[in-house]
């Protein structure tokens, strides 16, 4: 076979393995010996190097020891790339447990080793350690532990350690809310910000009339689009793992959008009329709409996300009676407490009031004879409140 490589001389040993050798610019006398042929990976980085009359150090790839929470990690995301594969997992769940698993593994225990290359049966002062490395950034342990559990539940029925310390450790962080649901003048300032015709306007259409994720959005487009009984439905099956299948009337105002739009494969685009690689890349563009909107905080960073709309439609929908099963074949949910959190707090204030408009078609108050003695002051305050 002829390689396009100037220099490069592919020979064999004297026990017929075959070797690479790549003769220096310049000195025909010259050659380097490099690990890898055409098609390899880091062939052209080694390959470059030898012309210039340099050898490139050879790094050995990482193996965890056996039994090692390094071990346990690899092979846990191993599984989940089958998981992957077979729709059974989100790839951004992944995601997420890599980055966690990895930072766990890489933290320093007090006598400078990587608590990823000792063993997986780690004490709970291990786990406190891992924990604590991230400081005030307790958003992030809390993450790191779930995957540390996720890891540890999975390996809990294929020889790693049962009943892992990492259980019995607590998260310090406490919740702010989540997401900042949309108000009304957010919307208005939003889409004053925005007219007929632009992508950021699409964007939030499209957000507020599927109270959809953002992972699902670049995605979306007119193939999406069904005709039931001669009515326009937008359907589809959300990324999340779990989820329900999601079927929508056709939002009024998205329709009305998209008239201002040309047809293309999916609803959303670039600047440069492609759709968008990733919801990562979406998600970075609609944060320069919402900074761009005057929707930042202090420190001048964007304060309002498409997961805000979804949080603002669910709250606008329990607040106008919706039920707990409605809100579940809108938002693609599969569990009745996830929609009670929206549900609930309505339903008590709606009980409240219906238990003060029965006290207030009661009797002013109770009869004397039984009420006790009280100052004519008094009274009156009660009654003037």
């Amino acid at each position: 076979m002829n390689y396009k490589f100037p220099g490069l001389l592919p020979d064999k040993t004297a026990a017929g393995t075959r070797r690479w050798r790549v003769r220096v610019e310049g000195d025909r006398n010259k050659k380097i010996k490099i690990p890898v042929g055409p098609g390899e990976p880091s062939f052209h980085e080694h390959y470059a190097a030898a012309r210039l009359g340099e050898k490139l150090a050879t790094i050995k790839p990482f193996r965890p020891g056996r039994g090692t929470l390094d071990e346990m990690c690899a092979s846990f995301l191993v599984w989940m790339d089958a998981e992957i594969e077979a729709g059974n997992l989100s790839p951004l769940t992944k995601s997420g447990r890599k980055t966690g698993l990895t930072q766990a593994c890489d933290v320093i225990d007090p006598v400078g080793d990587r608590i990823g290359s000792l063993d997986a049966d780690l004490p709970r002062e291990a786990f406190i350690r891992i924990r604590d490395s991230f400081k005030s950034r307790t958003g992030a342990a809390e993450t790191c532990l779930k995957a540390l559990r996720a890891a540890y539940k999975w390996g809990q029925e294929r020889g790693y350690p049962q009943n892992s310390a990492v259980f019995a450790v607590k998260s310090t962080h406490k919740s702010k809310g989540g997401a900042i649901a949309w108000t009304a003048a957010d919307v208005e300032g939003f889409l004053r910000n925005y007219g007929p015709g632009t992508m950021a306007r699409l964007w939030f259409c499209l957000a507020h009339g599927t109270n959809g994720r953002i992972s699902d959005a670049p995605t979306l487009g007119p193939e999406n689009e069904i005709k039931h009984d001669g009515e326009r439905f937008l359907e589809w099956q959300p990324k999340k793992a779990g989820s329900a299948f999601v079927s929508l009337p056709f939002d009024v105002m998205l329709a009305e959008e998209l008239k201002n739009h040309d047809d293309r494969a999916t609803y959303l685009v670039t600047e440069y009329g492609r759709p968008f690689a990733s919801s990562g890349s979406l998600d970075n563009r609609v944060r320069k709409w919402i900074v761009a909107a005057g929707l930042v905080d202090a420190k001048g960073k964007a304060n309002r996300s498409q997961h805000g709309i979804r949080k603002g439609v669910a709250e606008s929908m329990a607040g106008n009676g919706a039920t707990e099963y409605e809100l579940m074949s809108s938002f693609g949910w599969v569990e009745t407490k996830t929609a009670a959190v929206y549900t609930k707090k309505y339903q008590r204030r709606g009980a409240a009031k219906a238990a003060a408009e029965r006290l207030s078609n009661n009797q002013s108050g109770p009869r004397d004879d039984i009420r006790g003695p009280q100052s004519t002051e008094y009274t009156s305050k009660i009654r003037g409140k």
